[in-house]
């Protein structure tokens, strides 16, 4: 890594990352341990209020229970219509790269710390002996603002270098040995986010039983933390932590409008990087 130019940085010895599949299944595991049931590519075709809870009609039958939750991801959109909720939430974007061997990694016999450049909208962490280099670019892309289509999978998009041309300059002279070596793999996907960036998390007003986990920007590093909070506020009446910045009542009729949804999710998408203080009044979305 180059220093040029930085005069400081923040170490976070706490800081890693996990395998997401081996997670997830661990998940699992342990919730059918206690007595929950999951169904693995069931789709979910209708939602029916009854007077003591939800139906959940799906292509594999219909579920009846007290609450619902919608973590729907990148098709929260269409689940909250099923309710007639309309949620500000839009999925954009993101590109990430995977680069050949670097010979400096080869003979080292410790992972080198993840990183990240907010002035140069980047992030960086090992991978084998290359390294990830992630991007929020200010040219920020928005896709299926309505939802993305039911048969999407994991299917990714075709990378697109013009659009993110300034950040890969900033990334590669920050870690000049990207200059050397190859790019294995390109990555650009989609995921979603709120106007303000966090979570739509808790009870839907007047929406009894119907609760919403979605826009979960870093649905993997936030999602322990948003069920948990989710859990206790089903069970106890409220969560143990203070999360008025995820309620999702914070957003009422007014952020219901595409146009102030493209605005604001935008504007935080490519501000990701840039401090935010105390009371500031970001422009987007504003008359």
């Amino acid at each position: 890594m180059s220093t040029d130019g930085l005069l400081g940085g923040m170490w976070a010895d706490r800081e890693g990352y996990l395998d997401t599949t081996g997670t997830v299944h661990a998940y699992a595991k342990a919730a059918r341990k206690r007595g929950a049931e999951y169904y693995e590519h069931t789709k979910v075709e209708a939602l029916e209020q009854t007077k003591d809870g939800w139906r959940v009609i799906t292509d594999k039958g219909v579920i009846t229970c007290e609450h619902v939750v919608n973590a729907g991801g990148l098709w929260a959109k269409q689940i909250g219509r099923m309710a007639g909720i309309e949620l500000p939430v839009s999925p954009l974007k993101h590109h990430y790269l995977i680069s050949d061997t670097i010979a400096e990694l080869e003979n080292l016999d410790f992972e080198i710390p993840m990183t990240v450049d907010l002035e140069g909208f980047t992030y960086l962490r090992q991978d084998q002996k290359g390294v990830l280099l992630g991007i929020y670019e200010i040219n920020h892309e928005h896709w299926a603002m309505d939802g993305a289509p039911w048969d999407y999978g994991m299917e990714l998009f075709q990378e697109q270098t013009d659009r993110i041309e300034n950040e890969l300059v900033m990334g590669f002279e920050r870690y000049p040995a990207l200059q050397d070596v190859g790019i294995k793999t390109w990555v650009n996907g989609a995921f979603t986010f709120s106007p303000d960036g966090n979570p739509l998390v808790g009870p839907v007003p007047g929406k009894r039983g119907y609760w919403c986990a979605c826009a979960v920007m870093a649905g993997f590093l936030q999602g322990g933390g948003v069920g948990k909070s989710l859990a206790e506020w089903m069970i106890h009446g409220e969560p143990e932590a203070d999360v008025y910045g995820m309620d999702v009542a914070r957003y009422g009729k007014f952020a219901e409008n595409k146009e102030f949804i493209k605005q604001t999710t935008g504007q935080f998408y490519s501000r990701r990087f840039v401090m935010t203080y105390p009371n500031e009044q970001l422009p987007a979305g504003r008359p």
